[in-house]
């Protein structure tokens, strides 16, 4: 699991006619079986694919999404100069006023940024 402090979370509807709207949030909190699973082991790897993640934005305006015409599918956010995506399933639950809580779906990827080290 792992939370961040952020400004702008970018939700979609990711159709023919694609859609997207930018919401100020706080913090974003994921917690993915896949961070801790043994990507070295297929089964375990797959499994946790197939459970999926649990987003938690905090300090979003949920008046403001429920007011959205089209059903959210996708969300993506800058942390540290790159960018986070995921596939969303179709429910939010709502756990504040200023709180949302998403499942995702779909295969997942995460990537570490390493310096290059230079010998002189």
């Amino acid at each position: 699991m792992f939370a961040c402090d952020i400004e702008t979370v970018f939700l979609f509807r990711r159709a023919a006619d694609a859609v997207a709207a930018p919401f100020p949030c706080e913090r974003i909190t994921v917690d993915d079986p896949l961070l801790t699973a043994d990507t070295w082991n297929p089964e375990a790897e797959a499994a946790a694919q197939a459970t999926g993640a649990t987003l938690v934005l905090n300090g979003i305006d949920t008046a403001a999404i429920m007011a959205l015409p089209w059903t959210i599918d996708h969300l993506e956010f800058n942390y540290r100069g790159a960018w986070l995506s995921f596939l969303l399933a179709y429910s939010i639950q709502f756990t504040g006023p200023r709180s949302i809580c998403l499942r995702t779906r779909g295969e997942r990827h995460y990537a570490t940024r390493q310096e290059v080290a230079c010998s002189l």
